[in-house]
């Protein structure tokens, strides 16, 4: 593609250099993913500013740049688009180079505090066709096809987004599901993108180093729903948002979007409600109340009422997309959950241990009532918090929640980054009374999961809250590989 194509898209610019006869083969905002015939973005990040790259991209076959601050000294004569905002305009002419692929997908996005993982997963599973590959953006990974790649960010940024789209598309893929953070929608990492479904799961302390107040946590995710768009045509694609109908913000997110409102849930009234709700053997099972009126029985090998919430969510979007509610019951009753989430490593010990990425006070605490319904002797947990140098708001409740819903609690790190432990300690510590709970703190999250599983004892539970399987931790500025699964499983085969 011409760069001079590229550069008609943008109304406020100014060039310097010729970008006549500039061809533009691919896009980066990474000098280190750079080839010959690159059109580079610099990037003004919170930690990085991309603006500092630009002589190693000229020197690996960047032929033009969209910069915000002059880089001349850097580049020389080589072409440089400048304009006030480089990451509106690499959404604007990433679409256009990628030739607008979200148009011809089905998009559906996730939004909330908790649950984004685990919906998109279920969707997933309701969805799924034979010979009809998928494409999948989360915390956990990015999947296209059976292709997965492992990813640090909830949502990629628009470059590898796009990337993931054509991939889909090469390999005979037409859905796309994504995990859409708060911070991508804040951020402007989705921007461009043509959702045809979007669902809200709940709204809870979390991200507010970032955010400053849960009003601009809530304005923030608002966003998705609002980018749906007003246009309806002949050509358009039918537009609807799943909301939650039980989560205080249910009305704000209702008014924030123009397109079909569904509604899911257990106490208001909802489209799709669960009623009846117990738990038999591992099983979570409830009467499916669409529109009050048809009721159905489902039954899914997953516990606690988070769950139900999730899998309402996943039953909505399926419904919309055609799927009959007899295959959707028979898909339900055999997903066996997410990896990382609830998820259950047995080595023959006699006491459970649980795996779970909780790591925000509603999470912890959601996952804490399932396990009380579980029959069990003591619950072991082991907990840290992964904001280190970000927002400590939420140590207080986390700490308050872990200590009065567990028998013991060993508090250790989870991506502390440079914040020192002692500080993090006395945060998940502060909203109790530390002579009346029963705790410890050990730093190293292996020596913290081997105390916890030499203090269980037949008919314990055990969970390990906050990392899930997260591929990392950070302590101070280094990334370490970690894998939480294999250091229990280790662990358990030692004792």
């Amino acid at each position: 593609m011409l760069a001079t194509e590229l550069a008609q898209l943008i109304y406020l610019k100014k060039i310097e250099g010729n970008l006549s006869g500039v061809t533009i083969d691919f896009l980066a905002q990474d000098s280190r993913k750079v080839r010959p015939n690159t059109l580079f973005f610099c990037i003004d990040g919170v930690t990085v500013d991309g603006h500092r790259f630009a002589a190693a991209a000229k020197e690996k076959g960047a032929v033009a740049f969209v910069a915000s601050k002059s880089i001349k000294n850097q580049v020389g004569d080589t072409p440089v688009i400048y304009v006030k905002d480089v990451t509106r305009v690499m959404a604007l002419l990433a679409n256009h180079f990628y030739g607008y692929p979200t148009q011809s997908l089905q998009m559906i996005g996730v939004t909330g505090t908790n649950g984004k993982t685990t919906v998109t997963h279920m969707i997933d599973a309701l969805l799924e066709k034979p010979n009809k590959p998928t494409a999948l953006i989360g915390t956990i990974y990015r999947k296209i096809g059976p292709k997965i790649i492992q990813t640090h960010n909830t949502t990629p940024e628009i470059l590898t987004l796009h990337e993931t789209f054509q991939e889909l598309k090469e390999i005979g893929g037409e859905t796309c599901l994504m995990e859409v953070s708060s911070h991508a929608l804040q951020l402007g990492r989705v921007w461009g993108l043509d959702y045809d479904c979007v669902v809200f799961t709940n709204l809870t302390h979390e991200h507010l180093d970032l955010h400053k107040t849960m009003e601009q946590y809530a304005h923030a995710k608002s966003l998705l729903f609002s980018q749906l768009g007003n246009y309806v045509g002949e050509n358009s694609k039918p537009k609807v948002a799943v909301l939650n109908a039980d989560d205080e913000q249910f009305q704000m997110f209702e008014y924030s979007t123009p397109v079909q409102v569904i509604s899911y849930g257990i106490n208001e009234e909802a489209d799709f409600k669960a009623e009846n709700i117990r738990t038999e053997n591992g099983h979570t099972i409830f009467e499916l109340v669409i529109q009050n009126d048809e009721r159905y029985l489902v039954d899914m090998p997953l516990l606690g009422i988070f769950n139900v919430y999730n899998m309402l969510s996943a039953i909505a979007v399926a419904y919309v997309y055609g799927i009959s509610i007899e295959e959707i019951l028979k898909k339900v009753k055999a997903f066996q959950g997410v990896a990382g989430r609830m998820q259950s490593v047995d080595k023959g010990q006699d006491f459970q241990v649980i795996v779970d990425f909780a790591h925000t006070p509603d999470g912890l605490e959601n996952v804490l009532d399932s396990l009380a319904q579980i029959p069990h002797g003591k619950i072991i947990t082991v907990v840290g918090h992964s904001g280190g140098n970000r927002d400590s708001s939420m140590r207080p409740e986390l700490g308050r929640i872990a200590l009065t819903k567990s028998d013991h609690v060993v508090f250790t790190a989870d991506n502390p980054r440079t914040e020192p432990l002692v500080n993090i300690y006395e945060g998940l510590l502060s909203a109790v009374n530390k002579k009346s709970v029963s705790y410890e703190c050990i730093d190293k999250r292996e020596e913290a999961i081997e105390k916890a599983l030499q203090l269980a004892s037949a008919g314990d539970i055990v969970l390990l809250a906050g990392k899930g399987v997260e591929a990392y931790q950070i302590i101070g500025e280094v990334e370490y590989p970690y894998n939480e699964i294999e250091v229990v499983e280790s662990l358990l085969g030692n004792r």
